[in-house]
């Protein structure tokens, strides 16, 4: 028989089904908050894979994690570009509008490692669950600003990729404070774990199209022509100056060959090369002409390299094309213009040098004819200084410089010794590369003698107009007065000669005459003089007893000076003879005895001395007239020069010229010495012996 329950076993009874009531609940939420959380992972996945960038995805993931979790602030910190701190990520989330000032508040922060709760997740690479009332301000540096919303617990999650790199670390902050929740953290992190591998796979595939944005915009913007065919000669892609030039269709050139878009035989070319590119393994370069529309023919240098698969196979053929046409131009117009300058160098018989900036010699062409006889290794690689003399090589080197500054040419004119002989140089430097000039030396010894003759006879010629108008000035004044008495006297002899004495008739005869005589003297020294000038008069040494000749000449000019005192002293003891010309003797000593009787007063003797030393003779000539000026003593022994203090005292300006040649064909000396108004004392040196 059964047996009635007991309210005591009821009541147990009652309490087990309960349990298993609430056991049941408990699975069930449990099921449920799985399924939810399940959801939760595939919706967030989703929503990340769809984000456009990584601080996108961050935010997406913040947001949706705050809303399931129930955290009330979410915020990311990403690494620097030098990963030395923690910078603000863009990414943020927050339902509650009051903490858009923490938000502002945290932007400024950085976090180095191991330095707030940011700074020690990214070191750890762990969770950390923080009661932030129960932190020091040290721990938690923004503490005064969480005590200020109301934040009680915040929490640390990294994001660390597969490569063991933290992507980001995000903290989530609440309002309560709440023991750590070992669950909630396991949630989060699984969360993060699945986070870093989209975060990653995101960041890699963003890296991608970058990269492939990067080539395309390089191959674009490239002035070459870039393309690649598969291996059966059918185009892959053509960057954008290809499909300008030869195929506009730049999406349709995928699947043409050569034959679709240029003339067959250049297609024939290019197609061989491709196969030769494929048996050789190896890239390959050559020079091609393709078409252009608007002017016809260009010449490219292509070069062609194969690519290859993971299996070292050859699965495509990449082309790069410059167009060089304007660089064969520049490359023919070069090679002509070197031609015309080697035939226009080879043309100069000039010697050439290539110096550096430093003064190095580099190279040289030898001049036709080059009378340098400088052998190459004496110069080849060496500075000037080495070459040159001193004061050469400093003016040379200054001349490379100036013209290396100033990019102008530089002539510099020289002197060498060549064979014992001073020739003369120009050199003409001029820029004929980057810090190296082109130095053109020409011999101008010749050039330099024709000028130094011609400025010789200009001078010549000069000195020869000057002594024409000094005769014509001279003649004028000197002839007019002996003519003038030649005239009155023969015409007072012609009107009245039958009425005169025969003494009075004499007289005006003995004038005329005496004109005579002075005019033909006057012609005399006139010839003489231009003798002397064309070197036609002669010396003609004769052995003369010099005391006995002095003695002579006193005696001669003192007949035309009686009225003057004329002292001769002769300072030896002995006869003194020489080898002379006793003509051109008789010029000096009469012209400067003259003119001492003639500058002197009638009361003033003139001296005359005559002294001997070894194989010399002086004679000195000294008178107390009217000197002569300091200035204008230099040209007393030109040809019709006379002092400025002569005043009516007559003469011709010839006399001390011709003392001045006569003693030169002696190789004599003559010096003076005066003083205007005290007189003037003339020294002649002669040797007693001259060999002829």
């Amino acid at each position: 028989m059964n047996q009635e329950p007991t309210p005591e076993s009821l009541s147990a009874t009652i309490s087990q089904l309960k349990q298993i009531n609430e056991q049941l609940q408990l699975q069930v939420a449990a099921h449920q908050r799985a399924e939810a959380e399940v959801r939760f992972l595939h919706g967030i996945t989703q929503f990340i894979n769809e984000s456009h960038d990584f601080h996108s995805a961050l935010a997406i993931a913040l947001e949706k994690i705050c809303q399931f979790t129930g955290w009330q602030f979410g915020e990311a910190w990403t690494p620097s570009s030098d990963d030395r701190n923690l910078t603000c990520s863009p990414a943020w989330y927050s339902a509650d509008p009051s903490l858009e000032q923490f938000r502002h508040s945290s932007e400024g922060y950085k976090f180095a490692a191991n330095i707030g709760l940011p700074g020690r997740v990214w070191v750890s690479k762990r969770p950390e669950w923080l009661h932030i009332s129960q932190e020091p301000e040290t721990i938690f540096l923004r503490k005064s600003f969480a005590d200020r919303v109301g934040f009680k617990t915040a929490l640390g999650m990294p994001i660390v990729d597969s490569g063991d790199r933290v992507l980001a670390v995000l903290v989530f902050f609440m309002f309560a404070s709440c023991a750590e929740n070992t669950h909630l953290i396991e949630l989060v992190a699984t969360i993060a774990v699945q986070l870093g591998t989209l975060l990653q796979r995101q960041q890699a595939e963003a890296a991608l199209y970058q990269s492939q944005a990067w080539l395309q915009a390089i191959l674009d913007n490239s002035t070459a022509l870039i393309y690649i065919k598969d291996l059966d000669g059918k185009y892959l892609l053509v960057n954008v100056w290809f499909s300008l030039l030869f195929y506009p269709d730049r999406a349709g050139v995928k699947g043409k060959t050569d034959y679709d878009i240029f003339p067959p035989e250049i297609a024939a070319v290019l197609q061989q090369n491709d196969r030769k590119v494929i048996a050789a393994k190896s890239p390959i370069d050559w020079e091609e002409l393709l078409p252009h529309e608007d002017d016809g023919l260009h010449t490219y240098l292509s070069i062609k390299f194969s690519l290859y698969n993971e299996r070292g196979e050859p699965y495509a053929i990449c082309g790069i094309s410059t167009d060089i046409t304007e660089r064969k131009r520049a490359e023919d117009a070069l090679r002509s213009s070197m031609a015309t300058n080697r035939a226009l160098l080879n043309a100069i018989p000039d010697l050439m040098f290539r110096i550096n900036r430093s003064g190095v010699f580099v190279n040289f062409k030898a001049a036709k004819g080059d009378r340098l006889h400088l052998p190459a290794h004496e110069f080849l690689g060496k500075h000037l200084s080495e070459v040159f003399p001193t004061e050469i090589a400093k003016a040379f080197d200054s001349c490379i410089k100036r013209t290396l500054f100033t990019n102008e040419v530089q002539i510099l004119e020289c002197q060498l010794i060549v064979n014992d002989e001073f020739r003369d140089y120009e050199l003409r430097i001029a820029v004929s590369a980057e810090n190296e000039v082109m130095a053109i030396v020409r011999d101008i010894t010749d050039r330099k003698r024709t000028e130094a003759e011609i400025r010789l006879a200009l001078e010549k010629e000069k000195e020869l107009g000057e002594l024409k108008s000094r005769f014509v000035t001279m003649a004028s004044h000197e002839f007019r007065t002996p003519l003038a008495t030649i005239l009155s006297s023969s015409e007072l002899l012609e009107h009245y000669s039958h009425k005169w004495s025969e003494d009075r008739k004499l007289n005006h005869l003995q004038r005329i005459q005496t004109s005579v005589k002075h005019m033909t003297q006057l012609l005399n020294d006139v010839l003489l003089i231009g003798k002397a000038e064309a070197g036609k008069l002669e010396f003609k040494p004769l052995l003369i007893d010099l005391k006995q000749f002095c003695h002579e000449i006193v005696e001669e000019i003192q007949l035309t000076a009686s009225d003057r005192q004329i002292i001769f002293q002769c300072h030896a003891d002995e006869r003194i003879t020489g080898m002379m010309d006793e003509k051109l003797l008789r010029h000096i000593f009469i012209n400067l005895l003259s003119n001492a009787v003639k500058y002197s007063p009638a009361d003033s003797p003139v001296n005359f001395e005559l002294t001997n030393e070894c194989d010399t003779v002086i004679f000195r000539v000294r008178d107390r007239g009217i000197g002569i000026p300091l200035v204008e003593q230099a040209e007393i022994f030109s040809s019709f020069h006379r002092a400025s203090n002569v005043g009516n005292i007559s003469g011709t300006g010839l006399g001390l010229a011709i003392v001045k040649k006569s003693i030169d064909l002696h190789d004599g000396k003559i010096a003076v010495e005066s003083s205007v108004g005290l007189g003037t004392i003339f020294t002649v040196v002669l040797p007693l012996n001259k060999q002829v």
